[in-house]
C-alpha cells in the first residue's frame, strides 16, 4: 500500500471508530432506557406499566436503528469548494453539537449521490469509503471540480464499477454507496400521486424502491412510520429475496408482501399455467363469482317440509330456487351482502310456505309468527342459506355447471385447475379478494348483554338503547323503540289496552319479524326514558356494534410500493386499487418484461385499472447488472417498440451451445461454475421440475423460468430457451427475462432449434 493510501486510510479510520465509539454510547443509552422501563413498572403503581411500554417501544426502535447489518456504518464523504467536508452513513450520528455522519437520506447527502462533473453542487471531491465491519479497506475518489481540488489527494478507479464486480449472494444488496443521479432523482421523488419507476433490467428499478421505502419514512416519519408502507412483489421467492435490504438501511417498519401473500390466511407460491392464468385474471372473473356467491352450497337441503295446523307444507326444489332468486332480489336492491341476509331469507321462506295455506281463514301475523319460531324452520335456514367463506364458495368452481359467464370450454378448463387443486395458486388470490368483498363480513359476534345495574343507573334526558324495547307511554299507549333510537318508531294505538301485556307483546312480535328479527321470549327492562318496559330475546341476537372511539385495528396504508407491476393482470390490479385506493404509489416495472397474458399495454392503462391517472414519470435508462455482451444477446428477445437498456458494465461472459445430450452437458458446465460464485439453472417449468432430481451440488438453485423475475445470480445456465418460448402466449417476454438474470457469466444449452429471434452468438467450448 503507498504510503498516501495508507494514510488516507488512517484519517478515515479515526472518523469511523469516533463514529462506532459513538454508537456504542448511544446502544448504552438505549439498554439503559429499556432497563429503567422496567423498574418503573416493578416499583410503581399500574401507570408504570404504561410508562414501561412507551420506554421500552423507544429503545427497541432506537437499538434496531443502531443494530444495522450493513458492509459499513460510514461509506462516503463530501469535500465542498468551501472547504466544508462531512461523512456520510446509514444514519445520522452527532459528537456533541456538531454532525459527525450525516444520515444518507438527509437533504444534505443529497450531493453525494446528483453532483456530476457536469453540475458539482458545489462538491470537489467525492470519497467513497469501503468498509469491512469497523475497519476502512480501501477508498475511491471522483474529483468533479478539477481546478479547485488543491491538495486533496485523489484515489481509485471507480467505486461503482468495483461494486458491480462483487460476487452475488443469496440475498440482494442495498445499493446505497453506489446510487446514481438518475435512481437518486427516482428515490427523492415527492411522496404525493403516483411515481413510476421503469426500466430494464439491472437498473436497479427494484433497489431504488426499496431505498425509496426507506427515504419516505426518513423524511415523512410521522406520517408512515408503524407499518404504513406496503411494498408488493411477484413472488415469495423475489420478497425472500429482497428482504434483507430494508433492515440494513435502518428500516423495518414497511409491510414486504408477494402478490400470493395479500389475502390474510392465504401464502400461495405457485402460477398457473397461461391458459388458466388468462381465465382467472380476466375482469369477467367478477362477474361469474358474482353469479357464484348467490348459488345453493353443494350440501344445501333441497327439500322443506313441516306440518302447520294439520296439513304438510313443502317447498321443493322449484320453490326453493324461486325464493332464492327472491332473497337475492331484495338483497341487490337493499345492497344486503350475501353472509348478512340469514334474515331475508328466513322471511322469504315463511311467506313461500305462506301460499301454500293462504285462503284457508288462517290469520298471516300468527302464521310467521308460529312457523318463524319452529325449530325447524330455523335449522333449515342455517344450512340452506349459511355465512359463507371466500374459501369456500372459490372451490365451488370445480364443477363446471357452476360456471357462469364463460364459453363450455373456458368452464370447463377453469373447473379443471379446481377439481385437482392441492393449494391456491398465485392466480386464485385475487379471487378470494373479490369473494371476500363480494360475501360480506360474517355477521359480528352475538352483543354482550348489558349489566342490570347499567340498565337501572339514572341518567339524564333519553338513552339510546341497545335492542328493541315495548313500553306503554301514559299519553300515547305501547311504544316499540329500535336499538339506538331515542324515539319510538311504531305504536300500538287505541286497539290495545294498556293493561293488555300479552296483546302488546304479540303486536311487537309481529312488528320486529318484519324487521327481520324472530321474538323467542321477553324479558324486563327499560325504554330510553328510564321508564320500564319489555325487552324481547330474538331467536339470533343482535351484531355487536362498535363504539366510535374504538382504536382503528385495520389502517389503510398510506404508500404503497407496487415492483414488477407490468405483470399484472386485470384482477390482480382490482386487489391492488383496493389497498391503494387513498394512498400514494410508487409503481416500478419494465413492460419489455411483461409475461402475464392480460398485461397491460401501456403505464397508462396498467395505472387506470388501479385507479390511478395522474402519474409522474421517471425512467432510469442505465443497466448497472448485466454485462454489456449480455444485455445485447439479450435484447434481440425484445418486443418490437421497447428500447433495450444501455449496458455501462463492461466484461461478462456468453456462451452458447448446441448438444446432443442436454444432462451431460449440463452436469459439465455445473462442474465449471466458480466456487465462490452464485449458480443457477433456469428451464421451463416442466423441465425445471425434471433437473432438480440431476443436479446433486447444493450450491446451485434450479429455478422455474416462471418465478425467476427480479432474482439475479453471478453464473446462470440456461436449458433449452425453445421450451421457454413454447409455454406460454409471451414467451418471447419470459426468455428475455431469463436471458438478463446473470451478473457474470451466461451458458444457454439446447438440443432444439434456438428461437428465430435469437440471431448467431458467441460459441462455447
Amino acid at each position: 500500500m503507498s504510503d498516501v493510501r495508507g494514510r488516507e486510510i488512517a484519517a478515515e479510520q479515526r472518523v469511523v471508530d469516533r463514529v462506532y465509539e459513538l454508537l456504542d454510547g448511544m446502544r448504552a443509552r438505549a439498554n439503559d432506557l429499556a432497563g429503567e422501563g422496567h423498574r418503573r413498572a416493578a416499583g410503581g403503581p399500574a401507570t408504570g406499566l404504561v410508562e414501561r411500554d412507551a420506554m421500552v417501544h423507544r429503545a427497541a426502535v432506537r437499538l434496531r436503528a443502531l443494530d444495522v447489518e450493513a458492509e459499513g456504518i460510514v461509506f462516503g464523504r463530501l469535500d465542498f469548494d468551501d472547504g466544508e467536508s462531512f461523512h456520510i452513513g446509514r444514519l445520522g450520528v452527532r459528537d456533541g453539537l456538531e454532525p459527525l455522519l450525516v444520515d444518507w437520506r438527509a437533504p444534505a447527502a443529497a450531493a453525494f449521490y446528483r453532483a456530476t462533473p457536469g453540475e458539482p453542487l458545489g462538491v470537489v471531491r467525492r470519497r467513497v469509503i469501503i468498509c469491512r465491519g469497523p475497519q476502512v479497506v480501501d477508498l475511491d475518489d471522483d474529483v468533479l471540480a478539477p481546478d479547485q481540488a488543491g491538495d486533496l489527494r485523489v484515489l481509485g478507479e471507480g467505486a461503482l464499477l468495483a461494486a458491480l464486480r462483487r460476487s452475488r449472494g443469496p440475498h440482494m444488496r442495498d445499493i446505497v454507496s453506489t446510487i446514481q443521479r438518475e435512481q437518486d432523482e427516482a428515490i427523492r421523488a415527492p411522496a404525493r400521486g403516483v411515481t413510476l419507476i421503469s426500466g430494464g433490467p439491472g437498473t436497479g428499478k427494484t433497489q431504488v424502491a426499496l431505498h425509496r421505502a426507506a427515504y419516505l419514512l426518513y423524511t415523512n416519519r410521522g406520517r408512515f412510520t408503524d407499518g404504513r408502507i406496503l411494498v408488493v412483489g411477484p413472488s415469495t421467492v423475489f420478497t425472500r429475496y429482497i428482504g434483507r435490504v430494508l433492515p440494513s438501511l435502518g428500516e423495518e417498519s414497511v409491510h414486504l408482501r408477494a402478490l400470493g401473500e395479500l389475502v390474510e390466511g392465504v401464502t400461495a407460491t405457485r402460477r398457473d399455467r397461461a391458459q388458466v392464468a388468462r381465465i382467472k385474471g380476466d375482469d369477467r372473473m367478477r362477474d361469474v363469482l358474482v353469479e357464484l356467491i348467490w348459488q345453493p352450497p353443494p350440501t344445501a337441503p333441497r327439500r322443506l317440509r313441516l306440518v302447520y295446523a294439520g296439513q304438510v307444507l313443502t317447498l321443493d326444489a322449484a320453490d326453493l330456487a324461486a325464493a332464492r332468486h327472491q332473497v337475492r332480489t331484495r338483497c341487490e336492491a337493499s345492497g344486503t351482502k350475501p353472509n348478512a341476509a340469514g334474515p331475508t331469507a328466513a322471511t322469504v321462506l315463511v311467506a313461500a310456505l305462506w301460499q301454500q295455506v293462504e285462503g284457508r281463514h288462517l290469520d298471516r301475523e300468527l302464521f310467521a309468527e308460529e312457523v318463524g319460531e319452529r325449530n325447524e324452520l330455523h335449522g333449515f335456514r342455517r344450512a340452506w342459506w349459511p355465512v359463507l367463506t371466500p374459501t369456500e364458495v372459490l372451490g365451488w368452481l370445480g364443477d363446471a355447471s357452476r360456471v357462469m359467464g364463460v364459453d363450455p370450454e373456458a368452464a370447463e378448463t377453469l373447473a379443471a385447475t379446481y377439481r385437482s387443486r392441492s393449494d391456491w395458486s398465485v392466480d386464485d388470490v385475487p379471487l378470494l379478494d373479490e369473494l371476500a368483498v363480494l360475501l360480506g363480513p360474517p355477521p359480528a359476534a352475538p352483543r354482550a348483554p348489558e349489566p342490570e345495574w347499567q340498565l337501572r343507573e339514572l341518567t339524564t334526558g333519553t338513552r339510546p338503547v341497545a335492542s328493541f324495547v315495548l313500553s306503554c307511554g301514559l299519553q300515547q299507549g305501547w311504544e316499540l323503540y329500535a336499538p339506538n333510537l331515542a324515539t319510538p318508531f311504531a305504536l300500538a294505538g287505541p286497539g290495545i289496552d294498556n293493561d293488555a301485556v300479552g296483546a302488546a307483546q304479540r303486536w311487537a312480535e309481529a312488528v320486529i319479524l318484519r324487521e327481520g328479527h324472530r321474538v323467542v321470549g321477553w324479558t324486563d327492562g327499560f325504554d330510553p326514558h328510564g321508564e320500564e318496559g319489555y325487552v324481547p330475546v330474538l331467536a339470533e341476537p343482535l351484531p355487536v356494534e362498535e363504539p366510535d372511539d374504538d382504536p382503528v385495528t385495520d389502517e389503510p396504508y398510506l404508500h404503497v410500493i407496487l415492483d414488477e407491476a407490468q405483470d399484472l393482470s386485470p384482477m390482480e390490479c382490482r386487489m391492488i386499487a383496493r389497498r391503494v385506493e387513498y394512498a400514494s404509489m410508487t409503481v416500478v416495472g419494465d413492460l419489455g418484461q411483461a409475461t402475464h397474458p392480460l398485461a397491460a399495454e401501456s403505464w397508462p392503462q396498467l395505472l387506470a385499472r388501479i385507479g390511478k391517472r395522474e402519474i409522474r414519470t421517471l425512467e432510469l435508462h442505465t443497466g448497472y447488472r448485466v454485462p454489456q455482451v449480455i444485455a445485447e444477446y439479450a435484447a434481440q428477445a425484445l418486443a418490437a417498440g421497447i428500447a433495450p437498456t444501455r449496458s455501462y458494465r463492461p466484461g461478462g461472459t456468453l456462451s452458447v451451445r448446441q448438444v446432443d445430450d442436454l444432462p451431460a452437458a449440463l452436469q459439465h458446465e455445473i462442474r465449471r461454475a466458480p466456487q465462490d460464485a452464485t449458480v443457477a439453472v433456469i428451464a421451463a417449468d416442466d423441465r425445471a421440475e425434471t433437473i432438480v432430481g440431476l443436479i446433486a451440488a447444493p450450491t446451485v438453485t434450479v429455478v422455474p423460468a416462471s418465478l425467476v423475475k427480479g432474482l439475479e445470480y453471478d453464473h446462470v445456465i440456461v436449458v433449452e430457451p425453445a421450451e421457454i418460448v413454447a409455454a406460454e402466449p409471451r414467451g418471447m417476454n419470459r426468455l428475455y427475462v431469463v436471458l438478463t438474470r446473470a451478473v457474470d457469466t451466461l451458458v444457454v444449452l439446447h438440443h432444439a432449434p434456438l428461437p428465430a429471434a435469437l440471431g448467431a452468438a458467441a460459441s462455447g467450448d
